[in-house]
């Protein structure tokens, strides 16, 4: 860790918190931990396009993460990020593959027709539940929120958890550490510095 005296000799003169904040919120995917983070830049406020375009002159330099831009029902713009590798792991997992085809998506398997798949469903005006999947989130859990029977409400800790807790614990632990480490990075980085060398 660095001494706090010599955090300005790391960190440029200009603070921008919204790229911090996407930063710090993107950790998890960074990190490899989290496959995927949706976000949501809402058109009433006045800079979102100016957001917008931080993120793609940022993120773009990162060759950890890709995102997708999509209009999410005329009120907002909706940003999907992701992980290349962490996500087509996920993806590629037999149990999730199979859920996700039973739902519409193609049997032949390609990441991209999957990201396609699943941005034309948001497109249509709503967040369908299996977004979960490529969230990163336990498929315990993503079918227990679309109501199945045996799988009962435990608790909320970062989403809902359905069933036996511990398998959503150690995820939830592994997004909330990605995200605390790369927090204490942007304390001592800019988060644009932190985007290139993570």
């Amino acid at each position: 860790m660095v001494d706090q005296k010599y955090r300005c000799v790391f960190r440029d003169k200009t603070d921008d918190k919204f790229l911090s904040q996407i930063v710090e919120t993107l950790g998890p995917v960074l990190l490899g931990s989290k496959p995927a983070e949706l976000i949501s830049l809402p058109k009433h406020d006045s800079q979102w396009a100016s957001k917008l375009s931080k993120i793609e002159s940022h993120i773009g330099k990162c060759k950890k993460i890709r995102y997708k831009i999509f209009n999410y029902r005329d009120t907002s713009i909706k940003v999907l990020f992701y992980n290349p590798k962490t996500l087509d792991d996920c993806l590629r997992d037999k149990r999730n593959r199979r859920f996700l085809e039973e739902l519409g998506y193609p049997k032949d398997y390609n990441l991209n027709d999957y990201l396609l798949c699943l941005i034309e469903k948001m497109e249509t005006g709503y967040i369908p539940d299996e977004i979960g999947v490529f969230l990163g989130y336990p498929l315990k859990d993503i079918i227990g929120f679309m109501g199945h029977p045996s799988l009962k409400l435990t608790k909320v800790n970062g989403w809902r958890v359905y069933g036996n807790p511990k398998l959503s614990d150690i995820k939830f632990r592994e997004f909330l550490d990605a995200r605390n480490e790369v927090r204490a990075l942007l304390q001592n980085f800019t988060p644009e510095k932190v985007l290139v060398y993570i």
